[in-house]
């Protein structure tokens, strides 16, 4: 008995009892000039807050890539985990790749730094190195027959104001560890709104052409075309990883990492016999063209906005009766299908002694696969000023029905409001209203004299007026109204630069975006809590870069940060930061102490390039 406590005790134990410790590694060492290598972080036992090293003066081609393994020997398990990247230098020398860091059964540990020594390339390697970039260039046109963006509509042809679906699809034969959103259709012509879509992609299965591929819908987005003629869907760009199996050809035997394309290896499918390759794809969709018809110019009513689908009128008046300066609200509600986010509010026809103000409008519109379908509510605050009754004449909209194919007019039912006479009724003085909005008082008609000594009267000059105060008090409003002058031209000239608007509450608005994150990483939901990261970081750099969401991606912001003379340690960190943003959508789910040291790491990231941008 004594024995087997022994030996459970050992075996549970045996791992905990391992030496805590992060080592780093290069492969090959030494290197040439352009030649791809890896650098490795390998730890024993349970690692979590990994964080890489900045890789100073070296290019990241790929990584992280996470791997561990378990062994059991004797009795005694042990288990490993391994970060790898690969890099590549552009130039001669010795280059330090500094310690990485990771808690490491609760202690936080450093690896060692590890030097490559990068040398000039031969001849040979040189043509070498062409001849792999040239098969290289040749696998990419093989693996995007295999992999492809593709965007489809709903409708090819449609009416101007009418409501398209696009879904832009991911298409793959082969294995993909991550995938990568480049840049977005800026979709030029169309006013659109995002459906959301869960933060996971869903893969189904789909043939084409007699061949099955994996299919996810990486973005879905309902589009009204506020102009006439054909328009295009611009492309998205994107960037996957796939894992392909090159060499080891039974039939050739050769080493050649990209022979199966070249002697009928099958990449897609995968020889059992190869070896596994992560390789870089861009992707690109094809433009989509859609036709858009204007909307018919001939028996157009006077009340039609724009709205285009199929819709109904609904009004409410309460109360119906009131007394006078008591409001009361007319309720005007939209339903259907189609462009309602677009309709302008409606303009009443009231009588002239009911007063109103600009509605307060509330959306309750659902963008799904189908369109956008709902509601629209205006609110209207009707305030009567005179006693008496009044008809509120029927709310009038119009709208071009589809189906239909003509324009169709609605009417709400007339309302008769009843005011009684209140505690103020209203006078009319100069053209204006008087009332609770502008009262006058008077103690009283006419003031008794005051008799006693008690007050004299003031001496010539002692009185307020021809005094200091006096001029001041006369200056005063002109002063005041200059310096509101200044300031509201300065105010609209700021916002007449978005520019600048954007730039100045770049920080505000990814501070609050972190906040978010930071509810999410309370939560423990890792997919919202790197999204929330992602969009806080990109978010930044398009209004703090003055970049347009269209024209973002990671080369343009690396190009405006080397404009402004940003630290490429600092483009390098953030570079990593969304990196493992992407990573952890594939990846199984992150723990808290990982999640932690991204946020931190992404709130570093966007104080430090406040501070260097204001240099």
């Amino acid at each position: 008995m004594r024995i087997l406590s022994f030996l459970l005790i050992y075996f549970f134990c045996a791992a905990p009892l391992q030496a805590q410790e992060l080592t780093a590694a290069v492969t090959p060492n030494p290197v040439s000039i352009g030649e791809r290598f890896q650098v490795t972080f390998t730890a024993n036992g349970t690692i979590t807050g990994f964080r890489a090293p900045e890789f100073e003066g070296l290019t990241l081609l790929g990584g992280p890539m996470q791997s561990q393994s378990v062994r059991i020997v004797n009795g005694a398990m042990s288990q490993t985990v391994s970060y790898s990247y690969i890099l590549q230098a552009k130039t001669e020398g010795k280059f330090t790749i500094p310690a990485a860091s990771a808690d490491i059964g609760g202690k936080r540990v450093q690896s060692n730094p590890v030097t490559v020594q990068v040398v000039k390339q031969s001849q040979q390697q040189a043509m070498q190195q062409a001849e792999e970039q040239a098969a290289e260039t040749e696998m990419t046109k093989q693996l995007q027959k295999g992999i492809f963006l593709k965007a489809t509509v709903n409708k090819n042809s449609v009416m101007r104001g009418e409501q398209i679906v696009a879904t832009y699809k991911l298409y793959t034969r082969i294995t993909l560890t991550n995938y990568t959103p480049r840049k977005m259709p800026a979709l030029t012509g169309f006013w659109s709104q995002d459906i959301e879509s869960p933060q996971q992609l869903l893969f189904n299965d789909e043939v084409i052409n007699g061949q099955v591929f994996r299919v996810a819908a990486v973005k879905k987005v309902v589009l009204f075309p506020q102009q006439s003629g054909t328009l295009e869907l611009d492309p998205m760009e994107a960037e996957v990883v796939a894992r392909v199996n090159v060499g080891g050809n039974r039939r050739n035997n050769s080493r050649d990492p990209f022979d199966a394309f070249f002697h009928g290896g099958d990449p897609f499918g995968g020889d059992p016999f190869g070896q596994a390759q992560d390789v870089r794809v861009p992707l690109r969709s094809p433009v989509v063209k859609i036709i858009v018809k204007p909307l018919p110019e001939s028996n157009v009513p006077a009340e039609f906005n724009g709205a285009v689908g199929t819709f109904s009128l609904e009004t409410t008046l309460a109360p119906r009766s009131t007394k006078t300066n008591e409001p009361v609200k007319l309720t005007v509600r939209i339903s259907g299908k189609g462009n309602l986010k677009l309709i302008d509010p409606i303009k009443l026809q009231l009588p002239p002694d009911i007063e109103t103000y600009d509605p307060t409008t509330k959306d309750n519109i659902d963008m799904s696969e189908s369109g956008a379908s709902g509601s629209k509510t205006l609110e209207y605050l009707l305030i009567p000023r005179f006693a008496g009754e009044f008809k509120i004449p029927p709310v009038g909209f119009a709208y071009y029905d589809l189906e239909k194919k003509r324009y169709i007019s609605l009417q709400s039912e007339e309302y008769t409001l009843s005011v009684e006479k209140g505690k103020e009724e209203s006078t009319v003085v100069g053209g204006k209203y008087s009332g609770k909005d502008a009262v006058t008082a008077l103690n009283s008609d006419i003031r008794f004299i005051k008799l006693g000594n008690s007050e004299r009267l003031p001496r010539k000059g002692e009185g307020f007026y021809g005094s200091a105060g006096f001029f001041t008090a006369l200056l005063l409003p002109f002063a005041l109204f200059i310096g509101f002058i200044v300031y509201r031209r300065r105010d609209e000239q700021l916002r007449s630069d978005i520019a600048l608007m954007k730039n100045r509450s770049a920080t505000r608005i990814a501070t609050k975006r972190l906040k978010e994150a930071k509810a999410f990483l309370s939560a423990n939901d890792s997919a919202k809590f790197h999204d929330a990261v992602s969009k806080a970081l990109w978010g930044y750099m398009s209004d703090k870069l003055t970049i347009p969401q269209s024209a973002l991606s990671r080369e343009s912001v690396q190009a405006a940060l080397q404009e402004r003379s940003v630290n490429a340690d600092v483009c390098a960190r953030f570079a990593q930061t969304l990196d493992s943003c992407e990573f952890a959508r594939f990846a199984p789910k992150q723990e808290e102490g990982a999640m932690q040291h991204l946020y931190d790491d992404a709130m570093t990231i966007i104080s430090t390039l406040e501070e260097q941008l204001k240099r």
